[in-house]
């Protein structure tokens, strides 16, 4: 007598997935298990009839597997019953093990649940960056979002709990509708929903599931959402190098001492190669050498080499003995012991310079909308336009020469050039 069972049971590494077994048993020997390359939700399977539970996720398509996989060692016992064979469990088990093993395991895993695999991620996810210990926080903020803003949507759309949606519901349609509820629900908001960067973060999301294997992802139904997908094409926020000197040279009795530091952040970022706002925070000492300034961006993998011009030397003074720990700006204080609390406090800063900058620009005349992230453009399109080496001026901004001219180079000379080409035709 023989048999040959599948058994189903809890999966060690993951409680709420189940790990499938085939036992092969013979009259005489001792029953044999044999791991299948095949899981599914614990919850989903069915011990009695040895298969996943009918109306459950891809249960048709797991079950026929199953089917097939158990028939092929069955057919293997009818030939060697056959033959006289005196055949052992054991010798039975091995028998597929190349064809068996050559087969991807088939994942099953929710949308929610890959999410919530990859916040876990995100938060134990640590780095150094400029000899200081930087964490993931902010992109697992972001992966909540984005599942807070699916479970809102499926509920709304579909009347249906987010959790109970995988890969292979992740179709065309299922993005034509996001889209489209994100797009209205900017609307009611007064704004563009997020659009670009939800979907981008879904696809993201499916492409993490695609590099694990998980069934039924299907990276090309995000072609449907065209241009929504991308991000929209930038323009240079840079302004004339006269506009800088205007504002260098502003009357700072008309200012407070707080926005008489936000003018000096604003100025030391034009003057270090259009250092951003998070690595002008994060500037400690001992990234300043003699003549330059070496470090590492915190939003990009990229090394930033600026020349220390006497400008900013002199800007830096000013806060010398001012500051927490040994960073160049009295920025963060001992309460901002986290990512987290760290980005918090340079993006309330960002928009209070931002409004100090407008104060600056009405009181100049000038029309120009000016950021912090101005100096960076600024500087750029000052350095090129003066004829310096792109890959020179890459350098020190922290970028490569495509992506310069791409997102912060702008003609400010365009006056200038108009000029000249009247006296030449």
């Amino acid at each position: 007598m023989y048999t040959i069972n599948i058994r189903g049971k809890m999966n060690p590494k993951d409680q709420q997935m189940v790990k499938l077994e085939l036992i092969f048993f013979k009259t005489g020997y001792a029953r044999v298990p044999k791991v299948l390359n095949v899981t599914g939700l614990l919850k989903n399977w069915d011990a009695k009839s040895q298969c996943f539970k009918l109306g459950t996720p891809d249960a048709t398509t797991k079950n026929k597997l199953l089917f097939d996989i158990r028939t092929k060692y069955l057919h293997v016992i009818d030939t060697w019953e056959s033959e006289g064979r005196n055949w052992s469990p054991v010798e039975l088990s091995h028998c597929f093990d190349e064809i068996i093993q050559s087969k991807p395991e088939v994942k099953i895993k929710s949308v929610a649940q890959m999410i919530d695999s990859l916040i876990v991620r995100f938060e134990d996810k640590k780095r150094i960056k400029n000899g200081q210990i930087v964490d993931s926080t902010n992109n697992a903020k972001k992966y909540k979002q984005i599942k807070r803003s699916l479970s809102e949507f499926t509920k709304a759309k579909y009347e249906k709990a987010f959790s109970t949606y995988y890969f292979a519901d992740i179709t065309e349609k299922f993005l034509l509708d996001y889209a489209f509820w994100i797009k209205e629900t900017g609307i009611k908001n007064g704004n563009k929903g997020g659009l670009t960067s939800k979907l981008r973060r879904l696809r993201a999301i499916c492409n993490y599931a695609y590099k694990e294997g998980m069934y039924g992802v299907n990276m090309d139904a995000f072609l449907c959402l065209g241009d929504d997908i991308k991000w929209p094409e930038t323009t240079s926020k840079a302004v004339s190098d006269k506009v800088i000197e205007k504002i260098a040279n502003i009357d700072r009795t008309l200012f407070s001492k707080t926005e008489q530091f936000h003018l000096d952040l604003f100025l030391f970022s034009y003057y270090t190669g259009g250092m951003a706002n998070v690595d002008v925070c994060n500037l400690t000492w001992d990234l300043v050498e003699e003549d330059r300034i070496v470090y590492e961006r915190i939003k990009f993998p990229k090394t930033a080499k600026p020349i220390l011009l006497k400008k900013a030397k002199d800007i830096m003074k000013k806060y010398i003995g001012k500051c927490y720990a040994n960073y160049v700006f009295p920025v963060f204080t001992q309460k901002h012991t986290t990512t987290s609390k760290k980005s918090t406090r340079v993006k309330q800063l960002s928009q209070r310079l931002s409004k100090t900058l407008t104060k600056a620009c009405n009181m100049l005349g000038i029309p120009d909308n000016i950021t912090w992230y101005s100096a960076r453009g600024s500087f750029i399109s000052k350095m090129v336009d003066a004829g310096n080496n792109p890959y020179v001026v890459a350098e020190m901004a922290g970028n490569s020469p495509m992506t310069i001219y791409k997102h912060y180079y702008k003609n400010t000379k365009r006056d200038e050039i108009k000029q000249e080409m009247e006296a030449m035709f």
